[in-house]
């Protein structure tokens, strides 16, 4: 395998074309990865998608545990780069580099917080809210106006496997974001800031079903 840098210390630099799940619930990740390019979905063993990654993200985390039961799937949506570290490297690296310890737990927090958002979406809004907030999470950081591209784009059965409900409802409020007018398919998904966040404003302000 190709080999590159973290932070000055070798590392596997591995490339993997797209459908390929990299870890799964009867082969446990052996490292903790890092994307460099290229998007991957988190999937558990029900089939549902509980995390979009993009370049940046650390995921197989769950390698220091051991062999405990592991019901997560990672499957490259595109095809994808990635740097592997064994365990004792990423001990190492967090011992000796304070900037790569910062990243790892800055990436780690950040889809901690997604997946509370999630949770409490799951608990608190209706489905065509949940679609909308996740809509918002996809969205790049920057711009913070106009039309943005999302970073992914999944299908509408992707989306219902993300939010928990069917790909006809999924099917059914696309089209009518579209129709508000925030939401195009140019083939990929974009959205309008100010029409989502002006959406999810005054959608909030509605009672709950």
């Amino acid at each position: 395998m190709p080999r590159s840098l973290i932070h000055g210390r070798r590392s596997k630099s591995v490339d993997f074309p797209a459908g390929i799940a990299l870890f799964d619930s009867g082969h446990p990740p052996r490292y903790i990865y890092l994307l460099r390019s290229g998007r991957i979905f988190l999937v558990n063993s029900r089939g549902a998608i509980v995390d979009y990654l993009a370049p940046g993200n650390f995921f197989g985390e769950k390698c220091v545990l051991g062999s405990r039961y592991h019901d997560q799937i990672a499957t490259s949506r595109s095809p994808v780069q990635v740097q592997a570290l064994r365990k004792s490297e990423l001990l190492d690296l967090i011992q000796h580099d304070r900037r790569f310890a910062l990243r790892l737990l800055k990436s780690l927090a950040l889809r901690l917080d997604r997946c509370e958002q999630s949770l409490a979406d799951f608990v608190l809004e209706r489905i065509e809210r949940r679609l909308a907030r996740l809509l918002a999470r996809l969205a790049p950081a920057k711009p913070r106006s106009g039309w943005v591209r999302l970073q992914f784009s999944p299908s509408n059965s992707e989306l219902a496997r993300t939010i928990g409900t069917t790909r006809w409802q999924v099917s059914h409020y696309m089209r009518r974001f579209q129709r508000l007018g925030w939401l195009q398919r140019r083939p990929n998904l974009w959205v309008s800031r100010e029409g989502l966040n002006e959406f999810l404003e005054s959608s909030g302000r509605r009672p709950s079903n």
